[in-house]
């Protein structure tokens, strides 16, 4: 996930330590006097310590008087307010329903719902009984839904009345009965649990012993480095560890501030840097069920936040749009764009029109997620790079083909290597998959991120390239995998490769399959994209298909993806 963060230059005082370019070097860290042992960086703010601690606790435990009154969500759409307060009465509440009903450690609960002020109770309801929760993207459709009901081994799921349809439809395929579906606004006679008959519970907190480094808190979907989609298992410390280093980089920005959270709480990102982090912060979240121009510009005007949490599409806008300039930006403090790379040109357009200071980060779900950011104080970074590692975060730079730390030269950027993770921040592994078969999490704790990446001698990092089969849009990852197998589920269409064609907006990809027909079958390309794109959410979608007379595989049986875009030259669309 790249990251951009920008923030507002000190008008008041030039001398402030945003505007001071002073560098801050750190050397090359190797694990031992042996030159030829893994080279390993960090970055230059010093650890910290990471509380024993679960989520629950980090974030409610010492709530005060005087946050408690503190606004935590606006719904502009509704105009619905929850304090802190509020807030954590109505998840004490929903942990005791929850607790009630069977849900303990060892379960999980599903969310499928829209950025709301209700996410907040639902997420840490459910963490507060020692279940994890798995998220579900509100564009799922049922068959999805239910795959990850299935695997998760989800009791619960908790949704709205406009999503019902294809999580009840799911849920009934998963085993679930309908009284497992709780919504939050159900109409009159609905077989399903209310919501409010959650937030009516008594508070009767269940003992809970919860060990914040293998309790898992959350489960999100990722789709790894290649192959299908996989769940992710991040323990309370997981999340509690990202939280805070986080927060070491973004610390100087105080406590009063507010967030417009578009950003899915569904995804790694938004759940950490907006839902989590603002909870963290004590921060006022401004929710939408996703990004609407006009609405976002109408809260930006009314609301006047302090901090932006954005993808490129969203950045591109900032950018180039003429509306933006119709409403007054010197609140803002801090924008972040994250999900796929920023292009540095966008990130300077944003700078000069937003007066802002702009930076760039990364970051991944299987690291819950961030791990590089540039600090603020930090001109004489360049923007194009994704910066120094954040605390606690160890990272080396390895050659693909070698398995070896690529030499770094004194001056300017080493030769590509793979960028390899560590720190409390690296997930626990995946879900049903075996350690030792597990591409992405080595046994040394070391998560392979799958970005091609260059580095100098200070640890800067500057993405180049990816070697992970995965598609990139709208903020998502897409797994080729994934839609080959579907499409050779077609009766038509023999083999499928799919790799992604570059779109008009900068970090942005569209899938685009590769098909060889069988003998004899015949198929349209618009045939086949409307079959796949009435069973997979709308960012899976085909953007064309190219016929071909054979699909590259190597002699075991792999696709040659390196050879999938020389064939839109030569095959037939």
């Amino acid at each position: 996930m790249g990251m951009l963060l920008l923030l507002r230059r000190e008008k008041t005082n030039s001398s402030s330590t945003l505007d001071c370019g002073v560098a801050n070097p750190y050397p090359v860290i190797h694990s031992s006097s042996d030159r030829s042992a893994p080279m390993e960086y960090r970055g230059p703010l010093p650890d910290i310590d990471v509380p024993d601690v679960d989520l629950y606790t980090l974030l409610f435990a010492d709530l005060s008087d005087a946050d408690s009154v503190r606004t935590a969500f606006v719904e502009p759409e509704t105009g619905l307010s929850l304090s802190y307060g509020e807030v954590k009465q109505q998840t004490d509440a929903v942990a005791s329903w929850l607790a009630a009903h069977g849900v303990a450690t060892g379960s999980a609960v599903a969310i499928d719902l829209p950025n709301c002020p209700h996410y907040a109770a639902a997420f840490h309801g459910i963490a507060r009984t020692g279940a994890a929760t798995t998220p579900v993207n509100p564009a799922a459709i049922a068959t999805e839904i239910a795959r990850q009901l299935r695997e998760t081994g989800a009791r619960y799921v908790i949704t709205n009345q406009l999503l019902l349809p294809k999580v009840a439809e799911g849920a009934a395929a998963a085993g679930l009965p309908p009284e497992s579906v709780i919504v939050i606004d159900p109409v009159e006679g609905s077989p399903h649990t209310a919501w409010s008959e959650l937030l009516q519970t008594t508070v009767d907190l269940p003992e809970v012993s919860i060990d914040p480094a293998t309790h898992i808190a959350c489960m999100p979907v990722s789709s790894g480095t290649s192959g299908l989609p996989k769940i992710v298992m991040l323990s309370h410390r997981n999340l509690v560890a990202n939280l805070l280093q986080f927060n070491e980089v973004l610390a100087s920005f105080g406590d009063d501030n507010s967030i417009v959270a578009f950003l899915p709480y569904s995804h790694i990102y938004g759940m950490t840097t907006n839902l989590n982090y603002g909870l963290l912060r004590h921060f006022t979240q401004y929710t939408m069920s996703g990004f609407a121009p006009q609405a976002f510009l109408e809260i930006i005007a009314r609301y006047r936040p302090s901090m932006l949490f954005v993808v490129p599409p969203v950045a591109a806008f900032l950018a180039k749009h003429p509306a933006v300039d119709s409403v007054p930006w010197d609140s803002v403090k801090l924008i972040v764009s994250g999900a796929a790379p920023l292009d540095g040109p966008v990130g300077e357009a944003i700078q000069t029109r937003l007066n802002t200071r702009v930076v760039q980060g990364y970051g991944m779900t299987e690291l819950s997620p961030v791990t590089h950011v540039i600090p603020p104080e930090r001109r004489d970074i360049d923007l194009g790079t994704i910066g120094l590692a954040i605390p606690n975060v160890r990272f080396r730079v390895v050659d693909p083909e070698t398995g070896q730390d690529v030499a770094v030269p004194a001056e300017g950027l080493s030769e590509p290597g793979e960028l390899w993770c560590t720190g409390p921040n690296a997930m626990l592994g995946y879900l049903g998959i075996p350690r030792d078969a597990d591409a992405v999490l080595d046994a040394d704790g070391w998560v392979h991120t799958g970005d091609l990446v260059r580095v100098d001698a200070e640890g800067v990092v500057r993405i180049v390239d990816r070697i992970k089969e995965l598609i990139k849009r709208r903020g998502f990852q897409v797994a080729p995998a994934e839609l080959e197998a579907l499409l050779c589920s077609h009766s038509a269409v023999a083999d499928a490769g799919v790799l992604g064609i570059a779109a008009s907006t900068a970090g942005e990809q569209i899938p685009h399959a590769v098909v060889q027909l069988r003998e004899g079958a015949e198929v349209s390309s618009r045939e086949l994209i409307g079959w796949v794109s009435d069973q997979v959410a709308s960012y899976k979608r085909l953007g064309g298909v190219t016929f071909v007379t054979k699909v590259p595989r190597s002699a075991a049986g792999k696709i040659l993806r390196r050879e999938l875009p020389a064939l839109l030259e030569v095959g037939q669309r």
